[in-house]
């Protein structure tokens, strides 16, 4: 059974970075990420509108518009770093922070992961603006329940130029190359994957089906394929079975591989 990203639970890995957006282009360029301990819940609502054109008695058109998310993040203490960097809140002299009402909007990058997740999948939205927190409290009781702050985060889209698309989120599953570092800086992406076909020739053996490998990646090794009155040899480059077929390397083109086979003697 496979699994699925049903079940999300444990906000954890939570960080930010300040990004500078460009007013002609609309695009990013982002700071230093840096970490938000003590997230506590997470809640982002896709924005956008559905519209319908109706024929011949059906939906005959559906269009879908991407505005983004909008929600709520719960923490135990919203850091003093976002405060000033992304709240502009002022640190004076004597260390007390203050609220500065003139102080403009700052967008920034929002970096997370859900530890139920069973993909372990890492996540950022690439243009965020945040709200102050109310400010609350309550009397002490007999029973203390810890009070947590709560920020709205409303996520846009932000141009990237190395796609040419405006984008809104980016995700990263556990195993891809950026996965170990993706909370080191904000995640560019550059280019469109490509994807090569790699076909199996068992000359006369049992068929194997193609795998379609993105560029870059590596071909799964298959089962050996049978052919009677035959020995399965290996898997090799070329039909003249000079080099063998080395399947750690990266998949650059389509590519067929050859099944090499021996007549088993009497």
């Amino acid at each position: 059974m496979s699994q699925n990203n049903k079940v999300k639970y444990g906000l954890k890995n939570c960080h930010y970075a300040v990004a500078t957006i460009d007013e002609l282009t609309n695009e990013a360029t982002y700071g230093e990420v840096k970490p938000w301990p003590g997230a506590v819940n997470l809640t982002q609502d896709a924005q956008g509108d559905t519209t319908k054109f109706r024929a011949d008695n059906i939906d005959y058109w559906v269009g879908n518009s991407n505005n983004g998310y909008s929600g709520d993040l719960e923490s135990a203490l919203i850091p003093e770093s976002f405060r000033m960097d992304v709240l502009g809140e002022i640190e004076d002299s004597n260390g007390v922070l203050v609220e500065d009402a003139d102080a403009k909007t700052v967008h920034f990058a929002f970096l997370f992961q859900f530890e139920g997740d069973v993909k372990a999948v890492r996540h950022v939205l690439y243009n965020c603006t945040a709200t102050r927190p109310s400010v609350t409290g309550s009397t002490t009781e007999e029973t203390i329940e810890p009070q947590t702050e709560t920020v709205t985060i409303n996520a846009a889209t932000i141009h990237n130029a190395g796609l040419d698309k405006n984008l809104v989120k980016g995700r990263c599953p556990e195993g891809n190359p950026q996965y170990d570092t993706f909370f080191d800086s904000v995640y560019q992406s550059t280019a469109v994957a490509t994807y090569a076909t790699v076909s199996f020739d068992t000359d006369g053996g049992t068929a194997i089906p193609a795998q379609t490998v993105r560029v870059g990646a590596t071909a799964e090794k298959p089962a050996d394929p049978t052919k009677t009155g035959y020995e399965f040899k290996g898997w090799y480059q070329e039909d003249t079975f000079t080099t063998a077929f080395d399947f750690t390397a990266a998949i650059t083109a389509d590519t067929t591989i050859y099944a090499k086979f021996e007549v088993v003697g009497p």
